[in-house]
């Protein structure tokens, strides 16, 4: 059974303000950060599919593959002590990033709001996989955080998802629909 920690919620609220930094910067509102098991943020990401690509090592833009988790695992490099540390992102991670925390063998992955289109949460078995059976998943565990990103995601899941998706994000969070249609 997942459990909630306290300690959680703070690093949830760092995932939103990247989310709302990647909006400001043009990409989507995703962001997310890597905790050691001191407490200590060892990497952050955000998205940054549509900006340029930076001059710097260990970044990543300008690409599909730079999601929020993506763009941290690239800078944080070699996980060092994998066993030891928490994801925490404010979308259900995708599929690929799913399964690189899987196969990073991360201690935990935590998750401020449900992706019923594109989220990993139900694609993998993560208690069923050797690769992913150690690692605990913890999705929405603050209703107030869940809601704020929900309604942060919201104009993203219409203009990315096609029918069918933006079809489950409205029966999943109804509350956001109206705010995906304003300019």
């Amino acid at each position: 059974m997942s459990k909630v920690r306290p300690e959680d919620r703070p690093f949830l609220l760092r995932t939103l303000e990247l989310a709302r930094e990647s909006v400001e910067k043009g990409s989507s509102p995703i962001g997310c950060v890597i905790v050691d098991g001191q407490g200590n943020i060892i990497a952050e990401g955000r998205n940054r599919a549509h900006e340029s690509w930076p001059n710097q090592p260990h970044e990543i833009a300008d690409s599909s593959f730079a999601h929020a988790e993506m763009v941290a695992f690239y800078r944080l490099g070699r996980v060092k002590n994998p066993e030891e540390c928490t994801l925490y992102s404010s979308l259900e991670p995708c599929l690929m990033c799913g399964g690189a925390i899987g196969m990073i063998q991360l201690a935990r992955v935590v998750w401020a709001c449900d992706d019923p289109w594109g989220g990993s949460g139900r694609l993998i078995k993560w208690d069923m996989h050797p690769a992913y059976e150690k690692t605990e998943v913890v999705p929405c565990p603050f209703e107030d955080l869940e809601q704020e990103a929900a309604k942060l995601f919201a104009p993203e899941a219409k203009k990315a998802y096609p029918e069918e998706g933006w079809k489950a994000w409205v029966e999943r969070y109804p509350e956001t629909a109206e705010l995906a249609e304003k300019p």
